[in-house]
């Protein structure tokens, strides 16, 4: 009942409504440049990151929910999820929390993935464009997990000792890349 009660309501309210998933990634989007400067309050990092993090969920979830998907939505989340990651990856850096080489698989990473995302829809239509698989989406739960446990035990919240949590966010990383690159030369040779 509350479920159809809010759609009535959100189909009609302002137009705005229709677009607080978009508000949602524009907000990770902006929470992303926020990160470089709490590095030494780890608390508010903590819990500005769960906050950051949390709103990737609601956004996909009131889009599909309410039926407010958008073209710039769709565009817009992937980026804000590839922003967020990376700024969180280079401040566990800056604080010795992970390798250097685990940052520049990630960012690496997503760099090719939006370079190949442009390359396709600029040498072709946007029917060639892939949305994210699900390999993608396993890596990137894996990725804010693991940045959410090193960011809580710094800060006292819990004490976790999860050392292979590195190998696992790495591995996931670069089978993601080598899925990604599979399907960007399977849509080369389509052409």
């Amino acid at each position: 009942m509350a479920t159809i009660v809010c759609k009535r309501a959100l189909t009609q309210q302002a137009p705005f409504l229709f677009v607080l998933p978009n508000f949602l990634s524009f907000g990770r989007l902006i929470g992303a440049g926020v990160f470089p400067f709490l590095q030494h309050t780890s608390r508010i990092t903590f819990f500005f990151f769960l906050l950051v993090s949390v709103s990737d969920f609601f956004d996909g979830w009131i889009a599909r929910k309410f039926g407010s998907a958008t073209i710039i939505g769709q565009c817009l989340d992937p980026v804000a999820d590839k922003c967020l990651v990376g700024s969180v990856y280079i401040l566990l850096f800056c604080s010795g929390m992970v390798p250097f080489w685990l940052v520049v698989l990630i960012i690496s990473r997503d760099i090719a993935i939006v370079g190949a995302v442009l390359y396709l829809w600029f040498q072709h239509e946007t029917r060639f464009v892939t949305g994210p698989i699900l390999l993608s989406k396993v890596n990137t739960l894996a990725q804010l997990s693991y940045a959410g446990l090193m960011l809580g035990s710094s800060t006292g919240v819990w004490q976790v000792a999860f050392s292979h949590g590195v190998c696992v966010v790495a591995i996931l990383t670069a089978a993601s890349w080598l899925s990604y690159l599979e399907v960007f030369l399977q849509k080369q040779r389509r052409v």
